[in-house]
């Protein structure tokens, strides 16, 4: 694998290779004594093929905000601060 990366890196930054000819490209294609198969994929640039056949696969996560929602109070009232302050304390010693 590392052969076709350092290969595929060379082609980057080698402006005549990246802009060579198809009998060129075949050429150099060649001398690198790669599979003929990963070869092919390179010369037809198939770049599914080559990430299958090293074994590369592609992932793909997203994130998205929550929506927001409306705060909604209570039809009883709300909590006393002294009262809120006792459901922090027995929420926390239920932790410990």
């Amino acid at each position: 694998m590392s052969d076709v990366v350092e290969f595929l890196e060379r082609m980057g930054q080698d402006a005549q290779l990246s802009r060579a000819s198809v009998n060129e490209l075949e050429h150099v294609v060649a001398s690198t004594g790669l599979d003929s198969i990963l070869q092919d994929a390179i010369l037809s640039e198939d770049s599914s093929t080559l990430k299958a056949l090293l074994g590369i696969a592609t992932h793909c996560a997203m994130l998205a905000p929550a929506e927001e929602q409306e705060e909604q109070e209570d039809e009883g009232g709300s909590e006393t601060p002294e009262r809120e302050g006792e459901t922090s304390r027995a929420a926390l010693s239920a932790w410990s």
